[in-house]
């Protein structure tokens, strides 16, 4: 699996679509499975967010039309919080 060419395809939609960031948001693992049709698996998903963040910041990926007052970035917490959450058990903490 090719985590660059992943970031780039998920990139290239959300500048078409600027609106599923959200999804991005609630959902990483669906929404990169659904944007780039391939399953992620046990990829590491932490590459492919900052991946996507870098080009936020950078400029290359321009989100200029979406309110990003609408955006719920709680749920970032939430989705991530989700598949990050048996890392407790492996560092002691349940």
């Amino acid at each position: 699996m090719d985590i660059q060419a992943i970031i780039s395809q998920v990139s290239a939609a959300l500048a078409d679509a600027p609106e599923r960031l959200q999804d991005l948001l609630a959902d990483p693992k669906g929404t990169i499975e659904e944007l780039t049709g391939q399953p992620i698996g046990d990829a590491d998903l932490s590459q492919i967010v900052d991946g996507v963040k870098s080009g936020i910041a950078d400029g290359s990926l321009d989100l200029g039309a979406l309110d990003l007052g609408n955006l719920d970035l709680g749920a970032l917490a939430g989705g991530l919080g989700g598949m990050l959450g048996g890392l407790g058990g492996l560092f002691g903490r349940k």
